[in-house]
């Protein structure tokens, strides 16, 4: 298994992109998330979005959805394809409705987003059976009132977890049983009512959480903090890796 970001930052990075990466497995390549940077970092990688096979949704913000408006166009035009589209189920009316029904809905044939994807509900604590990998979600703590979910891909070699957009809740479900959590941070220090989980917070994790752990979803600063020997050490300290745009990481199941 492989995991590839195409973007590794906060909401409004305006250079290391939208946090969304791209898992290859058994020549599956799934798409998590996809926010309004992705295709032009798709080309970047010399992908377009008829090389990915299917994409998953976390939540319904901005920067993990605006670039489906584009794909599912595509599909539609150009393509005539209806690539999966998995997603938490109390999430897939809201999207429709609230998010892409505007631009994409109002024309003679009043599509549906089934027309543009094929829509594939997943539900909590129901692992689904996705060709060769296992999808589950699980629901986290993100914005008071806005439902968001974290994902679980089981391969036929390794597992993996992404957290999504979540405060640091320390939740067992993205380590136990995992090889590797790729885990939101903010490296901002914490504060009231923030919905984000933070570096100093993701410290008091248990060591052997930590070990396992790739840091995304962080704010543009971080490109210059890193060229600080000592900021870099800092990290370093705590087991914990920063998962890098355009850089595969390999993952390899540890018994």
């Amino acid at each position: 298994m492989r995991v590839i970001w195409n973007g590794t930052g906060a909401a409004w990075s305006y250079h290391l992109g939208n946090a969304s990466a791209i898992v290859e497995t058994d020549g599956l390549r799934i798409l998590i998330d996809c926010g309004h940077t992705v295709p032009a970092r798709l080309q970047q990688m010399h992908l377009a979005f008829n090389d990915i096979d299917a994409v998953v949704i976390t939540h319904l913000h901005g920067d993990h959805i605006y670039g489906l408006e584009e794909w599912g166009f595509r599909n539609f035009l150009i393509w005539n394809r209806r690539p999966p589209l998995l997603i938490a189920h109390p999430l897939v009316d809201p999207l429709w409705h609230h998010v892409l029904s505007g631009p994409m809905g109002q024309n003679d044939q009043k599509r549906q987003l089934g027309d543009y994807f094929q829509v594939i509900p997943l539900q909590e604590n129901a692992p689904l059976p996705f060709g060769p990998v296992t999808i589950e979600v699980h629901p986290v703590l993100h914005v008071p009132g806005v439902p968001a979910y974290g994902i679980k891909l089981q391969g036929p070699d390794a597992t993996i977890a992404f957290t999504g957009d979540t405060q640091a809740e320390g939740n067992p479900f993205f380590y136990n049983d995992v090889d590797l959590t790729f885990h939101d941070c903010s490296f901002l220090p914490p504060y009231p009512n923030t919905v984000h989980a933070h570096f100093e917070e993701l410290q008091r994790y248990p060591r052997e959480w930590r070990q396992k752990t790739y840091l995304t979803h962080y704010e543009d600063a971080v490109q210059q903090w890193r060229t600080d020997p000592q900021w870099r050490a800092m990290v370093e300290q705590t087991g914990m890796r920063l998962a890098e745009p355009f850089t595969p990481i390999e993952v390899i199941h540890t018994p």
